[in-house]
């Protein structure tokens, strides 16, 4: 895995092993408790429930735009993101609001907590 000791390469890191389908490397920028509220209703809770969420999304799902979200460094090893991806399958683009809260462990920021929810009306 990359080293993400910024939030700016946590986000690269993020998007290339997404698009990629790289679940090792994926998994690796996730605490092993981590939290999960996605595309669908169920928490997931734990590294092995979020690699199976992603492991189901389909083969030509890809990150189409990710610009830098919002940072609030709430202390030197806490921050909260909040932003827009775009995903797309094939043409068909599917915005998305996500929001991170993020951790920093051994130099390295990973994800504590993720929730994606689709943009109504885009």
């Amino acid at each position: 895995m990359n080293a993400t000791p910024t939030v700016e390469t946590l986000l690269s890191e993020w998007i290339a092993a997404f698009n990629a389908h790289d679940l090792d490397r994926h998994m690796a920028l996730y605490m092993e408790d981590a939290i999960l509220f996605g595309s669908v209703d169920e928490l997931q809770k734990g590294r092995a429930r979020i690699r199976d969420y992603f492991g189901g999304r389909p083969a030509g799902m890809r990150v189409a735009a990710y610009p830098m979200p919002e940072v609030r460094q709430l202390t030197s090893d806490v921050a909260v993101t909040s932003g827009h991806v775009i995903f797309a399958d094939g043409d068909k683009p599917s915005p998305y609001r996500m929001t991170w809260a993020l951790v920093k462990k051994n130099g390295d920021w990973k994800i504590a907590q993720h929730h994606g929810s689709p943009q109504f009306g885009k």
